[in-house]
C-alpha cells in the first residue's frame, strides 16, 4: 500500500468538503496508489517537455497542467487552508517520488504538495462525477477513477 502523503484524517475532511465522500483509510490508500503513479507521469511528461526545451531546470510549464486541473488546484489549495494541512512534510515525500535527472525550478518544489493533494481531489472527483449518488468510495469506483484517469492524465 502507498504511504498517506496527507494525514488521513485531514484527508477524510478534504474529500468530504471538495467531493462529497467519505472514503475508509484502506481506500484512501489505494487512491494514493493512484496519485503516486499520475505524479510521475505528470514529472516523465515534464521531464520530457524540458529536455525538448534543452533547459537545465523542470519549470512549472513543462508540467501538462490543463484548465479543469488548475480549477482543482484551487480548490484544493482552498480547503488545505482551511484544515491547516502542513505542507512541508508532503513536500518532502513528494519530491523523494519524482523521477528524471533534471532539478525542479524553485516554484516548481514550493508547487508540489499543492499539485499531489490536487491529484487526490482529482480520484475523488471523477468517482463522484461517476456516481453523484454514491457517498462511499468503494474498490471499483476507485478502479475506475484510475481508468479514467490514466485515459486523460
Amino acid at each position: 500500500m502507498a504511504e498517506m502523503i496527507i494525514p488521513y484524517p485531514q484527508l477524510q475532511k478534504i474529500l468530504e468538503r471538495t467531493c462529497e465522500l467519505a472514503v475508509i483509510k484502506p481506500r484512501a490508500e489505494e487512491m494514493m496508489e493512484i496519485v503516486e503513479k499520475k505524479l510521475a507521469d505528470l514529472f516523465e511528461v515534464a521531464y520530457e517537455n524540458a529536455k525538448a526545451e534543452r533547459s537545465s531546470t523542470i519549470k512549472m510549464r513543462h508540467i501538462p497542467i490543463t484548465k479543469g486541473f488548475k480549477n482543482s488546484l484551487n480548490l484544493f489549495r482552498a480547503v488545505i487552508e482551511d484544515e491547516k494541512v502542513e505542507i512541508e512534510p508532503i513536500r518532502k515525500y513528494v519530491l523523494k517520488k519524482i523521477p528524471g535527472d533534471i532539478p525542479l525550478e524553485e516554484d516548481v518544489v514550493n508547487e508540489l504538495p499543492i499539485i499531489a493533494g490536487t491529484l487526490f481531489v482529482l480520484v475523488g472527483r471523477v468517482i463522484k462525477a461517476l456516481h453523484p449518488e454514491i457517498k462511499n468510495v468503494y474498490p471499483e469506483h476507485i478502479e475506475e477513477a484510475k481508468k479514467v484517469l490514466d485515459y486523460t492524465l
